[in-house]
């Protein structure tokens, strides 16, 4: 049996006549852009929380990184202690101490940093003023103020709704400010999101079909003739892995294996590995949207239903596409916390194999 990867971006854009035949509402981006974007450049893919659930100053050390140009060449361990409450093994001790040496964010007098209290937007504002370049020196008299007046002229705030700078952030908050972060200007005038190649269109927000088509390689299966290191255009032992959704700070590029399946972002050092969530059967429905016919919005294989959010994915499960009902597939999937329940998932569709 032959296994055919396919990248369907690839042939969305080469088809490109084909889809403007499609009703307005057709392929309009059923996830938003700001999704996309965040996890296209892997800024979220380390932090697995659900939209609604509160994020950790140590979540938000990472998330910051991942922002960065650090991002990346941090490298995956640590060797001491900068902070009593934050032991060299933590999740989030290469972030923690990179976010605290950058002057992202800050310790505490006593020595701790308090990885696991809820971030507050006082904190996240600085964070994310200080990836644009600014420092103390750049506000006058009251610090904090000055920081939320630059947050609220930047546009920084567009998507939050938070109104008190002691206001805690969730995950949804989060991802608001870093893609508003992105689209901003950093203290030199220029778009700070060019460090990832982002660009903006003609509506404002980033062009993600061109950041997807340009950043993101993949999906590439580690055979017996290839090994991690034979697939990546840069050193595997400088990347960020994240495996089935786990960043690998605790693991390695050597826990790659035979049978693997990865996507790489050479801009951003990223490498997306799946391993166990992969699942081979026949596909045995398609759920379309209800609004309009030509969406696909879940596909299920073997009963178990995987969400569709991409529009590469969209394209490839529609009647344009090559996936139909009774077709044999191997997907591979990211599972997202859907709810403030832990134990709650959405298996969203990353990519599939069609079994030719």
């Amino acid at each position: 049996m032959n296994h055919k990867w396919k990248r369907t971006m690839s042939v969305l854009l080469a088809m490109g006549t084909v889809a403007l035949s499609i009703p307005a509402q057709g392929f309009a981006a059923s996830v938003d852009t700001s999704e996309k974007v965040l996890s296209n450049l892997g800024i979220t893919d380390s932090v697995l929380v659900g939209s609604n659930v509160e994020v950790t100053r140590g979540q938000f050390a990472q998330l910051l990184l991942n922002t960065s140009s650090f991002k990346g060449k941090a490298g995956t361990t640590v060797n001491y202690r900068r902070f009593s409450d934050v032991a060299a093994d933590h999740t989030y001790a290469t972030a923690i101490n990179v976010a605290t040496q950058q002057g992202w964010m800050t310790g505490y007098l006593d020595g701790t940093f308090k990885p696991d209290q809820p971030v507050k937007l006082r904190e996240a504002v600085y964070g994310v003023l200080a990836l644009l370049g600014y420092t103390n020196e750049d506000f006058t008299g009251d610090q904090t103020q000055g920081r939320m007046s630059m947050y609220y002229s930047k546009e920084l705030d567009d998507g939050l709704a938070l109104v008190s700078m002691e206001s805690n952030l969730t995950m949804s908050n989060c991802k608001s400010l870093l893609y508003n972060t992105l689209k901003a200007t950093n203290k030199s005038g220029s778009m700070y999101g060019q460090i990832f190649d982002c660009e903006l269109d003609a509506d404002g927000e980033i062009n993600y079909l061109k950041l997807s088509d340009n950043n993101v390689n993949g999906p590439i299966e580690v055979t017996d003739s290839k090994d991690i290191g034979d697939i990546l255009p840069f050193s595997e032992e400088n990347a960020t892995y994240i495996i089935d959704g786990e960043v690998g700070y605790n693991l390695d590029y050597n826990s790659v294996d035979v049978g693997d399946v990865v996507y790489y972002s050479s801009k951003t050092r990223t490498v997306w590995v799946y391993q166990d969530h992969r699942d081979s059967g026949e596909v045995t429905g398609i759920v379309y949207d209800n609004s309009s016919s030509m969406i696909p919005v879940a596909v299920y294989v073997d009963g178990t239903k995987y969400t569709i959010e991409s529009e590469e994915m969209q394209y490839a499960f529609s009647t344009l596409g090559e996936v139909h009902v009774g077709d044999e597939i191997t997907v591979v999937y990211d599972d997202e916390s859907s709810t403030d329940d832990a134990d709650s998932y959405n298996f969203v569709l990353k990519g599939y194999l069609l079994d030719d």
